[in-house]
């Protein structure tokens, strides 16, 4: 079997053709549809959970501090 390297991996799981569909400057077109599925005061309140969650993390996340080599 072939170890891939970090640089391979990310080529193969991480580029542009593993998200939906998109425009010409990589908006996955896909997100917005499934947003605008939603009524609007679905999409209110998915953004204010959304703001909260940001807003406690920001608060209670603890800082991550490098490790010297």
């Amino acid at each position: 079997m072939h170890n891939m390297t970090a640089e391979e991996w990310i080529k193969n799981n991480c580029g542009p053709h593993q998200y939906g569909e998109q425009d010409e400057n990589g908006v996955d077109l896909s997100l917005i549809r499934e947003n605008l599925k939603l009524s609007p005061l679905e999409r209110l309140r998915r953004g204010d959970r959304a703001t909260t969650d940001v807003l406690w993390l920001r608060e209670n996340a603890k800082p991550i501090r490098s490790n010297p080599t």
